[in-house]
């Protein structure tokens, strides 16, 4: 949920502690969070450990980033519909249906 709310593309299987959502495109956030990553997509495996606050860094720093990419320097946001679903998709074509607003 913090993901979507940001705008970044994520999903999650009810009762899974599993998010799925868009590749970082700055290999130094993979690294840092130890992110799974193949082709457009990275997850994670939030364990009973890991609090709030250190998923807020998480995305907050994500986030951060994700702006610089995205406006700054011109990447598109990846389309992931077809691995995640389109309701979970917040690239330009979904962004538009879902009134997302853009970054």
């Amino acid at each position: 949920v913090l993901l979507k709310q940001v705008g970044i593309s994520a999903s999650c299987n009810t009762l899974s502690n599993i998010v799925v959502f868009e590749r970082p495109k700055d290999e130094r956030i993979v690294c840092r969070w130890q992110l799974a990553c193949e082709g457009n997509l990275a997850h994670i495996v939030v364990m009973p450990n890991v609090t709030f606050e250190k998923l807020t860094v998480f995305v907050e720093e994500l986030a951060e980033k994700r702006n610089d990419w995205y406006q700054d320097k011109g990447f598109d946001i990846p389309f992931l519909a077809v691995d995640i679903g389109k309701e979970n998709c917040y690239c330009n074509l979904h962004a538009k249906k879902l009134r997302i607003p853009k970054m």
